[in-house]
C-alpha cells in the first residue's frame, strides 16, 4: 500500500508541472502580440508633387546655349549677350523668358531690374531655333561685388516628392554680374611684411587716397585679435601685442586728397617669434569690400646672434678656396614708400692651419626680381606702383689660397634672418670659382643657416 501511495504522489506532481507548462504556452502568444503592437510602424503620408511639375516626365525638349553668362561691368555701364534656344521636340514650344530668384542666394541675388530680355516671348516651331538678347545695365550707383540670378525660358519644373520653397526650373540659364571698379578709398601698401630686430624702432608710412565725393573719416586701430601664428610645433603666442604700435593719422581725408598714416612700432627687447595682424582703418565706405579697409601686417622678429656661425672643413692638398655667402631678402623694400632697405652684411673670418687668413670680398652681387604690377589699385595710388620688387638677394664672394689641414669659417650675419654658404675647394675659373656655372672643383661644401630665435 505504501508503494501505491508513493506512485500516486509522483503522478500528481508530474500532472501539476504539465498543467503549468501548458498555461505558460497559452500566455506567450498574447505577450508577443502585445509587444508587436508597441513597435508597429506609423504609415507616412503619401507624397504630393510640387505644383508645376510633371511626374510623367513629358517635358519640352529644349537646348539652351550657353547655359551660363558672365558680365563684368563698371557702374553705369551696360552690355548684352546672345543666347540660342533650339527646339528638339516634335511640337512647338511657347518661350517666355523671365528672371527668377536664385535659391538661397540672399544678398547676392541680382536685381531683376538690371536685366532686359528681347524678345519677351516667342513661339518656337518644332526643330527650329531662335536667339534671345540678354542685356544687363548696371546703375551708376552700383556697388562693387558679384551677384547672380537665373533666367527660365518656360515654367516647366523638375518633379519633387514634396513641395519646395523654390521651383527647380528645367529650361534655365545662370547669369552672373560682377561690378568692377576701384573703391573710393585707395590704400597703399595694403600689406606690410618685414623682419625686425628685438629692441629696435621701425616706421612705416601708408598712403590713403580719397577719390570719392565726400569726406572720409578715419579711426585706425590695431586689431585686438591677430591672425593665428604658427611655429615649428603648431600655434604659438604672437611675438608682439597692440602696445608695441602707435598710429599717427589724420581724423579725416577730404575728397580728392591724400592722407598719410604712419605706423610706429617699438619692438620690445624681449620679443621673439612672429606677429600676424592688421590695422583696421575704421573707414565707413560702402565701396570697400570685407577686409579691404585694413592693412595686413606680418613681422618676423629676430635677435642679433652673440656668437658667429662656425663651419669646419679639411683640405687634403694645396688648392684655391672660394666662399660664397648668400642672404635672402632683408628689410622693408616697398616702392610705394620711402622706407630704407636694411642691407644685410657678413663679418667673415677664415682660419687655416697657420692661423687667420686675411680675406676680403672679391665680388658683391645684388640680385632681385621685379614684377610689373597689374594691380590697378597700386598703380592708381602711386606713380611707382607699376613696379613691385618681389625679392632681393645679396651675394658676397671671398677667395683664398688653401693649404692642407683643418680649416674653419666663421660668419657673423648682420640684418639677416638667414643665409646660405657655399665653400668651393678646387680649381679657380676666372678668379671666382663659385660663380662659374660649370665648375670642376675637387669638392663643394654647401649649407644654410637660420639666425632666427
Amino acid at each position: 500500500m505504501t508503494r501505491t501511495v508513493t506512485t500516486l504522489l509522483i503522478a500528481a506532481v508530474m500532472l501539476f508541472f504539465l498543467i503549468a507548462a501548458a498555461g505558460a504556452a497559452e500566455e506567450q502568444p498574447a505577450y508577443s502580440s502585445q509587444a508587436m503592437q508597441v513597435v508597429k510602424a506609423i504609415p507616412l503620408p503619401a507624397p504630393t508633387p510640387a505644383a508645376g511639375s510633371d511626374t510623367a516626365g513629358n517635358y519640352t525638349k529644349l537646348e539652351i546655349n550657353p547655359t551660363y553668362m558672365q558680365f563684368a561691368l563698371k557702374p553705369g555701364e551696360s552690355k548684352e549677350m546672345t543666347v540660342t534656344v533650339r527646339n528638339r521636340d516634335n511640337k512647338a514650344a511657347d518661350l517666355r523668358p523671365a528672371v527668377k530668384t536664385l535659391p538661397y542666394n540672399g544678398p547676392y541675388t541680382l536685381d531683376s531690374s538690371w536685366i532686359t530680355i528681347t524678345p519677351e516671348s516667342f513661339e518656337l516651331p518644332a526643330g527650329e531655333s531662335t536667339k534671345f538678347t540678354v542685356k544687363v545695365a548696371a546703375p551708376a550707383d552700383a556697388s562693387r561685388g558679384s551677384s547672380s540670378t537665373i533666367i527660365a525660358f518656360t515654367d516647366e519644373q523638375y518633379p519633387s516628392a514634396y513641395p519646395t520653397p523654390y521651383p527647380n526650373y528645367i529650361h534655365q540659364m545662370n547669369v552672373n554680374v560682377n561690378i568692377v571698379s576701384l573703391p573710393a578709398i585707395q590704400i597703399s601698401p595694403m600689406y606690410i611684411s618685414d623682419q625686425v630686430e628685438a629692441g629696435k624702432e621701425y616706421r612705416y608710412p601708408i598712403e590713403i587716397k580719397n577719390t570719392g565725393t565726400t569726406t572720409v573719416q578715419l579711426d585706425p586701430e590695431i586689431s585686438s585679435d591677430s591672425f593665428m601664428t604658427y611655429g615649428p610645433y603648431g600655434p604659438v603666442e604672437p611675438g608682439l601685442t597692440g602696445s608695441a604700435f602707435k598710429l599717427n593719422a589724420p581724423s579725416s581725408i577730404p575728397p580728392g586728397a591724400t592722407g598719410s598714416l604712419e605706423v610706429v612700432m617699438n619692438v620690445p627687447a624681449t620679443a621673439t617669434g612672429y606677429y600676424n595682424g592688421y590695422i583696421d582703418l575704421g573707414i565707413d565706405d560702402p565701396s570697400l569690400l570685407q577686409g579691404e579697409g585694413r592693412v595686413s601686417m606680418n613681422f618676423n622678429i629676430w635677435r642679433q646672434p652673440p656668437e658667429p656661425y662656425v663651419r669646419k672643413f679639411t683640405l687634403d692638398a694645396a688648392e684655391p678656396i672660394s666662399i660664397e655667402l648668400t642672404s635672402g631678402y632683408s628689410g622693408y623694400a616697398n616702392p610705394l614708400t620711402a622706407a630704407t632697405v636694411r642691407e644685410p652684411s657678413f663679418e667673415t673670418t677664415l682660419t687655416g692651419p697657420e692661423g687667420i687668413v686675411p680675406i676680403s670680398p672679391v665680388q658683391k652681387v645684388i640680385k632681385g626680381t621685379v614684377s610689373l604690377s597689374s594691380d590697378q589699385l597700386l598703380s592708381a595710388a602711386s606713380q611707382e606702383g607699376t613696379y613691385q620688387e618681389v625679392n632681393t638677394q645679396y651675394i658676397v664672394t671671398y677667395t683664398a689660397e688653401g693649404r692642407p689641414g683643418a680649416w674653419q669659417l666663421s660668419v657673423m650675419p648682420k640684418n639677416a634672418q638667414s643665409f646660405e654658404y657655399t665653400i668651393t675647394l678646387g680649381k679657380a675659373i676666372a678668379g671666382i670659382p663659385s660663380l662659374n656655372l660649370f665648375p670642376s672643383p675637387d669638392a663643394v661644401v654647401q649649407g644654410s643657416t637660420d639666425t632666427s630665435t
